[in-house]
């Protein structure tokens, strides 16, 4: 996925995934019937549909107001509906308003916060960042932070994305990293964090120790050649370093052992553009195998769609992924 989908927000996720499949012009007779399956299937369902519907169907009514407000990379085209011309001024402006005000309840709160980041990278962008206190940040690829100093207190606020931090030792001025749940104390030392797609973070530390917590439980420390993951905001148990796999990113490579192919895309997501929404779980859960040179996305890409029983729609910015039926013997 190219955005978070908490495990909450589920029933929410897959209705925008429903619409913009009915909207591409590739929803055919047969994933129409499936949609009108999946709404009756649950309450939950039905009330994400008819608000994401709702949603599309207002952004439709606003299109010549929405066309004024900055594009966004990675939303689908809106196209208008017919309207009658605004008599008022003000309620152009008022619209604009309003349409900024359904984009960002559209796209994840990631997203929409890291396009005003202090710091931030490109798909593809690998930057190296010198903080005034002497450390040192390098940025993968589709990533946003910002960094502030105050009050004996130096943190970053991490949106989306990776970033390896060598931390300059000031043990008056400890560093903190804010991940979604993820709260990250140290002192000096190195470590890398990722935020990724969906809604995981994942710390991993090369050396040096820090103090890690979800906001609910007590705080413990990770030492160095650990790392540890928070899950649906949980802080999960103490693992070995794989330096090999999650920090394959700092050599030019991206390391894959029996990652699920919606982490995959997670990873990708950090070297293309683009977005990519799942139209069914099983899709999700294929499990994934290899060593790919990050530069090369589209490699990795072919390998999935001859290997595993995938099918994906490309549409401009947008690729959809589903499983693909077992052919009839």
């Amino acid at each position: 996925m190219s955005h978070p989908t908490p495990a909450l927000d589920l029933p929410l996720a897959q209705a925008r995934e429903w619409q913009v499949l009915l909207h591409s012009g590739r929803a055919s007779a047969a994933d129409k019937a499936a949609l009108q399956v999946w709404r009756e299937a649950s309450a939950a369902n039905a009330q994400a549909m008819a608000q994401v519907e709702g949603l599309w169907s207002l952004l439709g009514q606003l299109g010549e107001t929405v066309a004024d407000v900055p594009a966004l990379s990675g939303v689908p085209k809106v196209v208008p509906l017919p309207r009658r011309r605004f008599r008022a001024t003000r309620w152009g402006a008022s619209l604009a308003a309003a349409a900024a005000l359904l984009l960002a309840v559209w796209l994840p709160q990631g997203l929409w916060l890291g396009l005003y980041a202090d710091y931030h990278t490109r798909p593809g962008e690998v930057r190296e960042v010198k903080l005034a206190d002497g450390s040192t940040l390098t940025l993968n690829g589709d990533t946003a932070l910002d960094w502030t100093v105050s009050d004996g207190r130096r943190e970053i606020k991490l949106y989306r994305g990776e970033a390896d931090f060598q931390v300059a030792p000031d043990a008056n001025q400890p560093f903190y990293v804010l991940a979604g749940p993820a709260q990250i104390r140290v002192t000096g030392t190195r470590f890398d964090v990722n935020y990724s797609s969906d809604a995981r973070v994942t710390l991993a530390i090369s050396h040096g120790q820090v103090q890690v917590s979800d906001g609910r439980h007590a705080a413990q420390l990770v030492n160095a050649q650990q790392q540890v993951a928070w899950l649906n905001g949980d802080l999960q148990n103490l693992e070995p370093l794989d330096e090999a796999q999650r920090l394959a990113w700092q050599r030019g490579r991206l390391v894959f052992r029996s990652r699920p192919l919606d982490q995959v895309f997670a990873d990708l997501q950090r070297s293309q553009g683009g977005r990519v929404l799942f139209l069914d779980d099983a899709a999700r859960d294929l499990q994934v195998t290899g060593v790919f040179a990050s530069a090369d996305p589209a490699a990795v890409l072919r390998a999935i769609e001859h290997n595993l029983p995938v099918k994906f729609v490309r549409l401009p910015g947008l690729l959809l992924v589903s499983a693909r039926e077992p052919v009839a013997q």
